[in-house]
């Protein structure tokens, strides 16, 4: 992902040199800045983005941290409302077993087989589902580390 930056003094090629103590460009309607590639603040200062209102960023893929031994962030961010949905699956599977299983008597029973076996049956299948549906929550355009 990340492109080497050619600092000023060493680029070879036509250029625009701008040395000031501030920059303002003001595009009253859009502003737009385009090239194969984009560096902005090389140095170890701030950079900040402000809106009244959404801001967007589009790629096919965003990577949002540090590139540690020439390796690009790569832990895929998890879209919470497939999460959420999963996780209330997995939960309402479980509480139903729980449930059955250890009704509320003076004390703990076990499951009986006989009873159960279909019940089981069904919550293993829906676990068996919930399993298959873990790489859902995988994000394909957003990696953070």
């Amino acid at each position: 992902m990340a492109t080497d930056f050619t600092q000023e003094d060493q680029y070879v090629g036509k250029q625009i040199i701008l040395d000031s103590d501030r920059l303002v460009f003001n595009g009253r309607e859009n502003t737009i800045i385009s090239s194969k590639n984009h560096f902005i603040n090389k140095t170890n200062g701030e950079t900040h983005f402000n809106s009244g209102k959404n801001i967007y960023i589009n790629g096919p893929q965003l990577y949002i941290g540090p590139t540690v031994n020439g390796q690009d962030p790569n832990i895929p961010a998890v879209r919470s409302t497939e999460l959420k949905q999963l996780l209330r699956d997995l939960i309402g599977a479980l509480e139903m077993f729980f449930q059955v299983s250890y009704p509320n008597t003076s004390g703990l029973m076990g499951p009986n087989p006989g009873v159960n076996l279909s019940l089981a049956q069904t919550i293993l299948s829906n676990l068996a589902k919930i399993k298959t549906r873990l790489d859902d929550i995988d994000s394909k355009n957003i990696f953070i580390s």
